[in-house]
């Protein structure tokens, strides 16, 4: 610090006396470069009163900023004892910038320093460590410690950010670093612990998996999403997965020092997990020291202990175990000599659980000891494959060879196996891939004859979670019971549920099914009472208790089926069997009674409401059918259908959703059918009734503008928009439906289809709210930006019609909220800035509240003070007078202020130029003291437009 000075007392004060604003403070705080000012300031009290959080008036809070602070990190590292020393004394400090600011400096500083921060740290802990706070610096502060030589201090902070904590309302543990900062900052973390890194780090996955759900008293399914140790899976728990990578690269290096003292602390948590990180960090040890026989013999007897542990045969442990055999095999092979006990010992499922899991309805008991014997025999070759045959005794090479020739080479014994998750829910007995092992005659069987005990081991398996499986499986291989004829009699309906959704989904993918048999059992499921004769199990949602569930998933099916395809995958003659499946066995007044009877959630909009109910999924699927054509077999049946269902009062509007859902469709295949019915249907000029306006909304929703629904909808839009109440949506987008509607109007101006004479057009811009009249305009504006090309024609209308409406609102100035979507002609980049600056500039004048509007036009704006200085530097000043919100202020700040006060003052104007310079000056005395310095950038060609962001 020999090029600095210390401040005499007096040049202090007189510094403090000069700067009582805070635009002053902060001028002399962030050119402030001497560390020797750090006490006598301290001294003088400039530090000890950081500005409180300061709540809003809307009750947001909003953080002062403390320029202080950046002081402080600046003297810092010059200076460490005395900043630290001023950072003591804010522990009751707030402020988010202080927070921040002291994780900056200490990860800055001597790591002696840093650890004399712990006190604030301790007292900060209960609200936070501030949400401006960089993760970066945080993790930075706890390696500063952990490699400066206080440790203890580092392993202690490291703690406090890593470790998980339990959330009071929900299952996901609390962290204190968001999911990708904890990803990306405990890697560094990990890097500089020591040898007992391991007992810091294992605490922290053992309590991430017990605040997850995956560790209980009960269950451990901690191993689920992790079959290999040594490779990630895609699973979307990063955490999880680089908690897991931690704790084994610190367990591999607590191997190597002390392996049987690594292994007990990891069993100790008696977590699967735990155990499969213990095996392979043994095998990855073990191949570290290859050539050093004296590790070897410290490592080796302690992998071959863990091998032969019974619980190392838990399925969930099988490639880690086989990684660690042959690890062993490679080193000292002789140590293997009781993997054949070990093997012979077959899967780790008790045997009465086993037989019950194996057993069929009708099995004596010859037959289940056969499906155990084959069961075990599986197992052994999963497992045999895996180790691999240079690991296993002459004896097991045999035994893999025989069982090879009975199932077949295992390709890939040690590639994870796939798996479908989703999200946390009903379990299952069989998986999908052991489902799909099976004959469809053995997958029926089973499913008919297995039975909800409620004691299995795990989570409990259930019909349904059961059944989500076989969904699963059904809609990848849609034949996986193909040829089996009496499945109405045989499984239960939570199973041709399931069975019925997976076709449904196999369907959507083109893939060819047994259309006799899925006719059939569509008829079976139809026709059947709605009693089912299987005794639920379970507990509630666990088993169907009807077959209501199994008939809405056929009338599911029918409705895909009765979709028009390019390319027919349906043969004809089962296309015809499922229309009149639809037609006639799909009528149900139980279904329309449980739909009018529901009591419905006020979020459910009647569009989503048709999709999750089995009566308007009819509806919708007779329209499907008639979408096919006038000429089909089905058509006047199907027509004669829907007339007799729209005929019923629909108070919830689902059936008028999916009216307006369709309308395009109707329209095609039978305009003559349809116009008639449209001011019943969608409402007339008089009025709307709510089922109107369902269906008018959704209709608008749903098809993009066409002259033809403009025409057919014309006196329903006049309608709605004299309604003296909001209408009915059908279908709850964020776009209100009156928005929607001067959509279409302004698309049918500006494609010279109609004109401000227009009875919809004349209605809208007469009666609609200015605020909606501005929305609607500025959608089409934004919908313009993200068009490749627009019409020069169509551009120009839109440029005539906003005219217009300018001239409207200078002679009706209440209404100016009509101009807010304005921004959105400049961010298309469609408009020439010749056009668009001079009207930015007036409807910034007509609506001062237009700076309020959070869109970026930073860089417009200074482009155009190329082609308009003058116009460009008023605009900017009236942005900037009316009061821009903090992100339109920030980006007129940073990308428009300096380039276009730097043209002003080029332009050759020279009013222009003192207009600028005196522009600048103030707003240099307001607080932007870095502007003249960027200005003199952009005049230099320092900065360019290039530089601006977008």
């Amino acid at each position: 610090m020999a090029k600095y000075q210390a401040p005499s007392e007096n040049q202090v004060k007189e510094a403090l006396r000069r700067i009582p604003s805070f635009q002053l403070r902060r001028a002399f705080f962030e050119g402030l470069k001497n560390p020797l000012w750090v006490e006598p300031l301290a001294k003088e009290g400039a530090f000890k009163d950081p500005p409180q959080p300061e709540k809003m008036d809307d009750g947001l809070i909003r953080d002062i900023y403390w320029p202080e602070m950046g002081y402080l990190i600046r003297a810092a590292p010059e200076a460490p004892a005395a900043v630290v020393d001023v950072l003591l004394k804010l522990s009751r400090s707030n402020n988010a910038w202080v927070r921040r600011g002291l994780f900056t400096i200490g990860a800055s500083i001597p790591a002696d320093q840093a650890a004399r921060l712990q006190p604030v740290i301790r007292a900060w802990q209960s609200t936070g460590f501030g949400w401006r706070t960089d993760p970066q610096d945080l993790a930075a502060f706890a390696v500063n410690l952990l490699q400066g030589g206080r440790y203890e201090a580092g392993k202690w902070f490291a703690n406090l950010i890593f470790n998980p904590s339990k959330r009071k309302r929900n299952q996901k543990p609390d962290l204190a670093l968001e999911d990708y900062w904890y990803e990306t900052e405990l890697p560094k973390i990990v890097a500089h612990l020591g040898d007992d890194g391991l007992s810091l780090v294992l605490p922290w996955l053992v309590a991430y998996e017990r605040y997850n759900g995956h560790l209980t008293k009960k269950f451990d399914i901690t191993y689920f999403l992790r079959d290999s140790v040594r490779v990630r899976t895609d699973s979307h728990d990063r955490i999880e997965q680089v908690l897991i990578d931690a704790v084994r690269d610190l367990a591999i290096r607590a191997m190597l020092v002390d392996a049987s003292g690594a292994k007990e602390v990891l069993l100790k948590t008696e977590m699967i997990l735990a155990r499969k990180i213990a095996l392979f960090a043994l095998s990855e040890a073990i191949r570290r020291v290859t050539d050093d026989t004296s590790k070897l013999a410290h490592i080796v007897p302690v992998a071959t202990e863990l091998l032969l542990e019974e619980k190392s045969g838990d399925a969930g442990c099988r490639l880690d175990y086989a990684e660690l055999a042959r690890a062993v095999a490679g080193v000292a092979p002789e140590s293997l000599d009781g993997l054949d006990q070990f093997i012979e010992i077959g899967p780790r499922v008790e045997g009465d659980r086993l037989r019950e899991l194996v057993r069929r309805d009708g099995d004596d008991d010859a037959d289940v000891d056969e499906r155990v014997q084959e069961y075990r025999e599986q197992w052994q070759h999963r497992w045999l494959s895996a180790i691999g045959t240079e690991a296993l005794t002459a004896r097991l090479q045999t035994r893999l060879a025989e069982l090879d020739s009975k199932y077949g080479v295992i390709e890939a014994p040690l590639e994870p196996t796939p798996r479908i998750t989703g999200w946390t829910g009903p379990n299952s007995p069989l998986s999908q891939d052991e489902m799909a092992t099976m004959s469809p005659a053995q997958l029926v069987a089973h499913l008919e004859s297995w039975h909800d005990t409620g004691n299995g081991f795990g989570p409990e398996p259930s019909h349904e979670g059961q059944g989500r499986e076989l969904t699963a499986l059904v809609t990848t291989n849609p034949k996986a019971i193909a040829g089996i004829g009496d499945l109405l009699v045989r499984l239960r309906p939570t199973y041709l549920r399931a069975i019925l959704t997976g076709w449904e989904a196999a369907v959507k993918a083109d893939l060819q099914l047994d259309w006799g048999q899925v006719a059939d059992l569509i008829s079976g499921v139809l026709g059947h009472s709605d009693e089912s004769s299987f005794p639920a199990e379970g507990g509630q949602g666990d088993d169907d208790v009807d077959f209501r569930g199994a008939k809405q998933a056929a009338t599911g099916l029918l409705e895909e089926f009765a979709k028009k395809r390019t390319q027919p995958t349906i043969p004809a003659d089962a296309m015809s069997r499922f229309a009149d499946m639809l037609i006639s066995s799909g009528a149900d007044d139980t279904a329309w009674n449980e739909y009018t009877n529901h009591d419905y959630d006020s979020w459910m909009d009647p569009l989503t409401t048709s999709l999750n109910w089995q009566w308007p999924i009819r509806v919708r699927g007779l329209i499907y059918l008639m979408s096919h054509g006038k000429d089909t077999a089905w058509y006047e049946a199907a027509r004669s259908a829907l007339e007799a269902e729209l005929a019923r009062e629909d108070s919830h509007g689902a059936s008028r959703a999916v009216i307006g859902e369709g309308l395009g469709r109707l329209l095609t295949v039978d305009e003559d059918w349809l116009r008639p019915r449209v001011p019943e249907l969608f409402g007339s000029e008089a009025g709307l009734t709510i089922e109107q306006q369902v269906a008018l909304t959704t209709a608008m929703a749903v098809h993009h503008y066409h002259p033809t629904l403009y025409e057919l909808l014309g006196p329903s839009m006049v309608a709605a928009i004299r309604s003296k109440v909001p209408i009915s949506s059908g279908w709850n987008s964020q776009t209100d439906p009156l928005q929607r509607i001067g959509e279409w109007v302004i698309d049918a101006i500006i494609r010279g289809h109609k004109n401000l004479d227009d009875p919809v057009a004349h209605e809208f811009f007469t009666n609609a709210p200015a605020k909606v009249r501005g929305e609607a305009v500025g959608h089409i504006a934004w919908a313009f930006m993200h068009a490749e090309t627009v019409d020069d024609a169509l551009r120009d209308r839109f440029a005539d019609l906003w005219d217009t409406r300018v001239a409207h609102v200078r002679s009706h100035p209440d209404e100016k909220e009509e101009l807010d979507g304005f921004y959105w002609f400049v961010k298309s980049h469609k408009f020439a800035i010749e056009w668009w600056l001079p009207r930015l500039k007036e409807a910034a004048e007509l609506d001062p509240s237009l700076s309020s509007d959070r869109y970026m036009i930073g860089k417009e704006i200074a482009t155009s003070a190329d082609v308009d200085p003058r116009t460009a530097f008023e605009v900017l000043k009236l942005l900037l007078k009316a009061g821009a919100s903090g992100a339109t202020s920030y980006d007129l700040t940073r990308n428009a202020v300096p380039v276009v006060i730097a043209r002003a003052i080029s332009s050759g104007d020279d009013s222009l130029k003192q207009d600028a310079a005196a522009y600048m000056n103030y707003l240099g005395e307001e607080g932007n003291i870095s502007l003249k310095g960027e200005v003199d950038k952009v005049l230099e060609g320092k900065i360019t437009q290039a530089d601006v962001d977008d």
